[in-house]
């Protein structure tokens, strides 16, 4: 399961909301049996242009991986970690604004910046109608940042990214996701985003419920070197550097897969193959409430299965609810 997917093989969720169809397609390839269709931070009249078209496309019901809702990851974020975000598009936590966006289709997961004016008050009400609440794009200081998670905010988008860094003595929201018990963060575990050996730090503070893996992939993933869209920005994409970046050299979102994400994360941290399962299916699962019927092989849940080749972990044949849909 895969809570943050920009695009992958030439789609992006925003520009072609309508090959949604074509995306999960190529997610089933990767061993992604469900996700979340991620919207960056974008003006109003897109987000309510895109977001009925990914719902119609959600309830089309495409083959391949499942889309479970949206993952809105802004507008409410900070400019000082906008990230690859335009920073025209972000804005105040608006309860007025969250509501509308909440109206237009099923979202699931909405990433906001805690420290900003409102933003308690924005995530109470985004939990009252159902959706996780994660930090991102922060740069909240530890005390509040550890605050927010004894409220209304659950997880961490992509952890040590664009965020307030953590230093000893300020520990900042990387800080605050390790010491509190209820925060679940995810990472981008492509070795580039993070660190390997910073990677095996978080393993070895979070633990497999605690840690997810997610992607944060764009349209330039599967693809080469070139040029490609992320919502309103370009981006680019060169052999060299291995991520995709804006003009400016940010980095903006991977290419990264799930399986190799699971690959990776057993080379970086020594975790087992079990563990490794539990990030990539029963944590995210359960962040997002989908713990009762997805991410465990188990009587009553669904027959969503990826099988790996035992010799390289490489992706043999992905099911989606008992029925064969690659390999």
């Amino acid at each position: 399961m895969d809570l943050q997917v920009n695009g992958s093989f030439g789609v992006d969720a925003v520009t072609d909301p309508g090959r949604l169809g074509e995306l999960s397609e190529g997610l089933a390839a990767t061993g992604t049996t469900s996700y979340l269709p991620t919207v960056i931070s974008s003006p109003v009249e897109i987000y309510r242009e895109v977001i009925p078209t990914l719902a119609r496309a959600i309830g089309d019901a495409p083959r391949g991986a499942e889309p479970l809702g949206l993952h809105l990851e802004g507008p409410f974020i900070s400019a000082e970690k906008k990230g690859a975000h335009p920073g025209e598009f972000l804005s105040p936590p608006n309860t007025d604004l969250l509501n509308e966006l909440l109206d237009l289709g099923p979202v699931r997961m909405l990433t906001l910046a805690p420290e900003l004016r409102g933003a308690a008050e924005l995530a109470e009400e985004a939990v009252r109608r159902g959706v996780l609440v994660s930090a991102g794009h922060s740069n909240a200081h530890f005390g509040l940042a550890y605050g927010s998670f004894d409220r209304r905010v659950a997880g961490v988008t992509h952890l040590f990214n664009a965020m307030s860094p953590l230093h000893h003595r300020e520990p900042g929201l990387p800080g605050a996701a390790f010491a509190h018990p209820r925060a679940t963060s995810g990472l981008i575990a492509d070795g580039r985003h993070v660190h390997p050996q910073t990677v095996a730090l978080a393993f070895r503070m979070l633990g497999p419920d605690r840690l997810y893996l997610t992607t944060d992939a764009i349209a330039a993933t599967g693809m080469g070197p070139g040029e490609y869209p992320l919502a309103s920005r370009r981006t680019y994409l060169d052999a060299s550097r291995g991520v995709p970046t804006l003009s400016d050299g940010t980095i903006a979102g991977s290419v990264l897969t799930m399986d190799e994400a699971f690959r990776n994360v057993l080379a970086f941290t020594g975790c087992t193959i079990p563990e490794a399962a539990r990030m990539t299916a029963a944590t995210p699962a359960r962040l997002v409430g989908e713990g009762e019927r997805k991410g465990r092989l188990a009587p009553g849940y669904d027959a969503d299965v990826t099988v790996l080749d035992p010799h390289n972990l490489t992706v043999a044949a992905v099911y989606k609810s008992g029925a064969k849909v690659s390999g």
